[in-house]
């Protein structure tokens, strides 16, 4: 592993960023409704994007492996999709009851940040408010466990624990991850 330190105008940048992009992931989710397209949603967060001066880190990003880049400015999952949907090709139509995941890199000043919300569109179901519930608390667990001089399984120990504990699962396979100068950089945090 090889975390890369950010100086404190590095850090300073990186909020900012990180602020940029909870509002345009804020803007985005205020849209969403049933009848709105996936396409939609991509459009929007692009056009934020680069009105503020900033850039959709994901837009044409393609990690070692891929066989193409990510053809879109924003990640828009649906229901049970995992991550990393692709909006605007074969773009969907949300339906009342979907829970949408919102997934977002911007760069702000040669710095990249990440981040994502779920949001549910009008009424969900009882699983649906569950799963959103436990995921919020996992997160808010695996926050208090990211602490100087413990090691990185510690914040997904507790993520695991708390979602295991609700009758959910994590998905192994896909990690957290450092911000900063490339969209994914050590350290990477475990489910």
């Amino acid at each position: 592993m090889s975390v890369k330190i950010k100086t404190k105008e590095e850090i300073d940048i990186l909020r900012e960023g990180g602020r940029r992009l909870a509002l345009i992931l804020q803007a985005v989710a205020k849209i969403i409704k049933p009848g709105v397209s996936t396409l939609d949603l991509d459009k929007l967060a692009n056009k934020l994007s680069i009105d503020n001066g900033d850039i959709p880190s994901v837009l044409n990003y393609r990690p070692k492996g891929a066989k193409r880049a990510y053809p879109a400015s924003i990640c828009v999952s649906i229901n049970n999709e995992i991550v990393h949907g692709i909006p605007n090709e074969n773009p969907k139509i949300i339906k009342e009851g979907d829970i949408v995941s919102l997934d977002m890199c911007l760069t702000h000043k040669g710095l990249i940040t990440d981040a994502s919300i779920t949001v549910p569109v009008g009424n969900i179901d009882d699983i649906a408010q569950k799963l959103i519930d436990t995921t919020k608390e996992a997160l808010s667990l695996g926050i208090k466990s990211a602490r100087g001089n413990k090691n990185v399984g510690d914040i997904g120990f507790a993520v695991s624990k708390s979602v295991k504990s609700k009758g959910f699962s994590v998905v192994e396979d896909l990690c957290g991850h450092g911000v900063g100068y490339s969209v994914h950089e050590d350290p990477f945090v475990p489910n």
